[in-house]
This record gives C-alpha cells, sequence and structure tokens, in this order.
C-alpha cells in the first residue's frame, strides 16, 4: 500500500477563490481533497479490502516475471542475495502486515463518520 500526498492548487467552493489544496492518494486511487486555506476537506470512500486484495494478487502474479527478469539480468547478483531475502522475508511480510492494518484502522474510521 501506499499512501501520496500532492499539493495543488484548485478552486474552493468555501473560500470562493483558487486556493492550495492537498490530495491524497491510496495506491491510484483518490481518498481526500482537502483546502489548506480553510481546512474543508472532502473524503472519498475507497474499499480499503479490495485495495489490498488487488494489490497483493497483482503482486503474486507478477512475482515469477520479476524474479526471472532478476535472474536473467543479474544471476551473481541474484544468487547471493537470495539466502539474505528468504531469512529477511518473514520480517518484512510482519512489517507489511503491520502497516496494512494502521491502513484498516484509518479508513475504517473515516468510513463511520
Amino acid at each position: 500500500m501506499k499512501e501520496t500526498k500532492v499539493n495543488t492548487s484548485l478552486f474552493c467552493v468555501h473560500c470562493k477563490e483558487e486556493t492550495a489544496h492537498t490530495i491524497v492518494y491510496l495506491n491510484k486511487r483518490m481518498s481526500s481533497i482537502e483546502c489548506d486555506c480553510c481546512g474543508r476537506r472532502i473524503d472519498i470512500k475507497i474499499d480499503i479490502s479490495q485495495e489490498i486484495y488487488d494489490e497483493v494478487l497483482e503482486r503474486i502474479i507478477s512475482k515469477p516475471v520479476r524474479m526471472t527478469e532478476e535472474y536473467r539480468d543479474h544471476l551473481k547478483e541474484f544468487l547471493l542475495s537470495l539466502p539474505k531475502r528468504i531469512v529477511s522475508k518473514p520480517y518484512r511480510v510482519y512489517r507489511e502486515a503491520k502497516e496494512i492494518k494502521g491502513y484498516f484502522k484509518k479508513y475504517s474510521v473515516r468510513k463511520k463518520e
């Protein structure tokens, strides 16, 4: 999951002029727009479960292709890094699960409001 913030200039209906806004994206989907002047915010509902499912499915499907490209391009580096990657994988999965749990908390709270 990747949360990205973009600053841009948009017309604010509350301020009645063009002001700075912050747009937040979750992966490729827009999740909120906030006026930096008046603080007015528009939240866009995102099905967080579907986002996670789509991302994990894409990563699973593309993994064989990515690994094949990696070992074809740099076989020596691939073979040397493999033991370290295998050992560190449980920690990386744990860290990612913790991050996803944080997104569930953040976006389920917004859903209830």
